[in-house]
């Protein structure tokens, strides 16, 4: 090799000045893979920024904001032709929410003349409720509701409480709970009216069943509240005239709200108080 043709003092010199040659290609070697790497990081950071746009312009995030209700009441005239309805329309509601674009549509078929196969005549009513939701351009079907009296021989009552269907968002999660309430008799005398209170969100029912409260006397008072209107929070009473006016204006448990959200009952309960009152001759 050449370095042993040297001296020694040269051969020293020599050495360090072959380090200090590889020093500098390792320093060059370095600062250019750095050099490159910067590149390829950008690069790849480009890459992924763009990859995430893509994702999100093809796949958006579900909105979570619930969507503001705002029940607005409409004619018969405007339910669509490919509902049917029976019975006379009573209310039509529209609004929108997080399911889309909905109807809530009451009807009742008056009282009328019926005979049974049996050869019973009476008066019999109907009242139906329906909730549609607009899916792919086209109204279906959420739930609906049905009740009747039948082949009353006295006097029959079985229609809504005027005023008392609301959809509401109580527990603001951008889906509607619509409510209706309706009363159902078969009387001859100064009895309370059957009262029904239905609440549903999405299908799912809660209700409320009892009797009206009703002035059958100018001395009885109405003095039914929220502490006492739930039959099961007092005991029956042993006479029956006094168990009887423990009824009047009130329902006979809450059990069927035990799963739903806590504003569903003190909405109910409050709406129950507001109707609960028939007067004589309805």
């Amino acid at each position: 090799m050449p370095g042993f043709n040297i001296g020694k003092g040269e051969f020293y010199f020599s050495i360090f000045g072959n380090q200090k040659t590889i020093a500098m290609r390792i320093l060059l070697t370095i600062l250019i893979a750095t050099s490159l790497y910067g590149c390829n990081s950008s690069s790849k950071k480009d890459t992924n920024k763009a990859m995430d746009d893509t994702a999100r312009m093809d796949n958006p995030p579900n909105s979570t904001t619930p969507v503001a209700i705002t029940p607005v009441k409409i004619t018969a005239a405007d339910i669509p032709a490919s509902i049917k309805v029976k019975g006379t329309v009573q209310e039509v509601w529209k609004w929108s929410d997080n399911l889309g674009e909905n109807l809530l549509i009451t009807a009742a078929v008056a009282p009328h003349d019926e005979k049974s196969k049996d050869g019973e005549e009476g008066q019999s009513a109907e009242i139906h409720a329906f909730h549609y939701a607009k899916k792919d351009g086209d109204y279906t079907q959420v739930w609906m509701m049905n009740d009747a009296e039948k082949l009353c021989p006295v006097d029959i009552t079985c229609d809504f409480i005027p005023g008392s269907a609301t959809v509401t968002d109580l527990d603001k999660d951008g889906i509607a709970e619509i409510k209706v309430q309706y009363s159902v008799a078969c009387r001859g005398d100064v009895s309370p009216a059957t009262m029904k209170l239905l609440m549903y969100e999405n299908g799912v029912k809660y209700a409320l069943r009892g009797s009206m409260w009703i002035p059958y006397s100018p001395d009885l008072k109405y003095a039914v509240t929220e502490n006492d209107v739930n039959l099961e929070s007092s005991p029956r009473l042993k006479d029956e005239g006094d168990e009887m006016l423990r009824t009047f204006g009130r329902y006979e448990n809450e059990k069927e709200f035990a799963a739903a959200p806590p504003e569903f009952l003190t909405y109910a309960r409050s709406e129950w108080l507001k109707y609960n009152k028939e007067k004589l001759g309805e």
